[in-house]
């Protein structure tokens, strides 16, 4: 018993060590004057997967005068593999001032793999057939720029429809959609809130038996409309 506690009291203290340790070295990566002191922090931070520091390594990359230390930031995200780190590295990789910051930012960014999304049930206006074509669509777009599409995990897509209304008169019948898009970060952070909507005009009246097809062509051109504005938020193409 004595041999069991004694363990388990060693792996507490080692654990608040551990925890002060990463305290010390976001604190370091902030505030040091030296840059020494500060690259030796995000290489600190970087081995032990520190999550919790992801936020001071991103202040790091975005804005630390040193290219050492902004490199040994990018080295750190890349092992710890946070894809909330995402955004900041696309700006390093793109216009950073120092090549070897830029392609280390790139090649992180590759690692990581294409940014995933899980989309929730959609709702709002149209019922559950416009509510599912609607995330059926949503899906189809983000696969098709490249995105990946899973259960569960990733960034959090939140969709409804806001408006479905069809009007037939005049010889033609006009379909119009207004929906939104809610994405919402690992974090909880809200990511993007967007909306867009479509039209789709046809000759003559529509059947009740065809409306649905119609209806989800149109659903269809306005979540293309939001995954466009989505890719453009997130700065991914």
């Amino acid at each position: 018993m004595r041999r069991r506690f004694a363990a388990v009291l060693l792996l507490a203290l080692s654990s608040a060590h551990a925890d002060s340790q990463i305290e010390g070295a976001m604190k370091a990566l902030r505030k040091d004057s030296s840059l020494k002191v500060r690259t030796q922090a995000a290489i600190v931070l970087g081995q032990r997967g520190a999550v919790e520091a992801v936020p001071a390594l991103r202040e790091a990359v975005a804005s630390d005068n040193s290219s050492a230390v902004r490199l040994a930031a990018v080295a750190a995200l890349a092992k710890i593999r946070d894809r909330s780190a995402r955004p900041t590295l696309r700006a390093a990789a793109d216009a950073d001032s120092d090549d070897s910051v830029r392609k280390a930012a790139a090649k992180a960014i590759d690692d990581l793999g294409p940014l995933s999304f899980s989309l929730e049930e959609a709702g709002g206006a149209g019922g559950s057939a416009a509510h599912g074509a609607l995330r059926d669509a949503l899906a189809r777009e983000l696969r098709g720029r490249g995105f990946a599409v899973v259960d569960s995990g990733g960034m959090r897509l939140k969709a409804s429809v806001i408006r479905l209304d069809v009007d037939a008169q005049g010889g033609k019948t006009v379909i119009a959609v207004k929906a939104s898009l809610v994405a919402v970060e690992d974090d909880g952070r809200m990511a993007a809130m967007l909306e867009g909507g479509a039209r789709l005009s046809a000759s003559g009246a529509i059947s009740d038996k065809k409306l649905g097809a119609y209806s989800a062509k149109a659903i269809e051109a306005a979540a293309r409309t939001l995954c466009e504005d989505l890719a453009a938020k997130l700065g991914e193409r």
